[in-house]
């Protein structure tokens, strides 16, 4: 919370020798030297401070997966080294160690022991995993008959039955149902809340925006990318560029967009904008309103249902958005403005100019306060102007 830190990863590099036939004997007596490797990282370094969360995302076989064994001790790394400061739990991936044939009791009672859970506290936190897994009396039937959704219930409440500095997660978060998925969520903010740091290793992009303020991105067991989780997730979806692809020289957005807007729910929306239209065209306007929803990305609240004409000639032009009694829940949203016009070969719905939004970093912000409204929204009106010609 201070600025102290939690996890210390200074340039971390492992190897894994590669055999085939008789080398194996080699391998399995430590005497894998002068055998071909395998490097699944280089160089890793970063921190993560007391109280965060830090993500990592990358294909798969990038070294997410080596990188949090290394931090978790799993795994000694060949150069460089680990610093945790706190108790540790880690929730690899959805495979349960040990016996399938042991009950879910006892599994979990096996798993509490491994992570030094004080023994007098074992049977309070059974009774917890028990009823938070939601296994009921399925908890005292063998694993191996349990389908992949208790697993995984299973596995989550064993791991975060106590009270932990630290938590290194692989992909827990991306699978069950989303009852499931809320009921870890509260979990998690409830350690969170408590000063609890951790390193949240996935591909679900919506995780690490909802859970890190801060990201990496692995390729080939490097570093190739840190920084604010919402940019580390559009550079890993869409590349280095982390941006739409526009079809330039026709039309463009422009003013300045980037004052935050702030709107009580229920009352109007209203939102201006300026365009220019460069060549003669037919060129219209589309407008929504998003908000990330935790394990579905960016959901569209709101958004014009046809596209509407911004002007036919070269010019500037205002365009006037209004949405009566706008019914947004309280929250934090970004509105997304896009120039569109008809593809000339007919075959593509439409031909983006340009835009404003989260993808492209530059959406619009908008925070709405008061109580939830009720009743559906009024259709958007739109009003145009013309501000100039060519």
């Amino acid at each position: 919370m201070s600025g102290a830190v939690a996890i210390s990863c200074l340039g971390v590099t492992k190897r894994f020798p590669l055999s085939e036939g008789p080398n194996g004997w080699r391998l399995a007596l430590a005497r894998g030297s002068g055998l071909p490797t395998f490097t699944a990282l280089e160089d890793v370094t970063f921190d993560v401070l007391q109280g965060k969360f830090v993500g990592v995302m990358g294909r798969n076989g990038a070294g997410k997966s080596t990188l949090l064994r290394i931090l978790g001790g799993v795994y000694n790394p060949d150069q460089g080294r680990v610093e945790l400061s706190g108790e540790l739990s880690g929730l690899y991936e959805l495979g349960l160690v040990g016996n399938p044939q042991l009950t879910g009791r006892e599994y979990a009672s096996r798993l509490l022991t491994i992570q030094n859970f004080p023994s007098g506290s074992i049977p309070s936190a059974l009774a917890d995993i028990q009823e938070f897994s939601e296994l009921g009396d399925r908890f005292d039937d063998a694993v191996q008959g349990y389908s992949a959704g208790m697993k995984a219930r299973l596995f989550f409440a064993t791991a975060t039955a106590g009270h932990y500095d630290v938590y290194l997660l692989d992909e827990i978060l991306s699978v069950g149902d989303q009852h499931f998925q809320s009921k870890c969520w509260r979990r998690l903010r409830d350690r969170v809340s408590g000063g609890a740091s951790g390193v949240l290793v996935t591909h679900d992009w919506a995780s690490i925006l909802r859970m890190c303020e801060t990201a990496h991105i692995l390729e080939r067991g490097r570093v190739v990318y840190s920084g604010p989780a919402e940019h580390a997730v559009r550079r890993y979806l869409y590349g280095e560029s982390s941006k739409e692809t526009f079809h330039e020289g026709i039309a463009r957005l422009t003013g300045d967009h980037r004052r935050p807007l702030m709107l009580t729910s229920g009352h109007e929306l209203a939102l201006e904008v300026e365009a220019e239209i460069l060549v003669d065209a037919t060129v219209g306007c589309v407008v929504a309103v998003e908000r990330l929803q935790a394990g579905f990305g960016w959901e569209t609240c709101l958004m014009s249902r046809e596209i509407s004409q911004v002007g036919t000639v070269a010019g500037r032009y205002s365009i006037e958005v209004r949405v009566p009694r706008c019914p947004l829940e309280p929250g934090n949203y970004q509105i997304s403005v896009h120039l569109v016009m008809s593809a000339p070969d007919r075959q593509s719905a439409r031909l983006v100019l340009d835009g404003w939004s989260w993808l492209n970093g530059n959406g619009i912000e908008l925070t709405v306060v008061g109580e939830p409204s009720k009743g559906a929204a009024l259709p958007m009106q739109w009003h145009r102007r013309t501000l100039a010609s060519a």
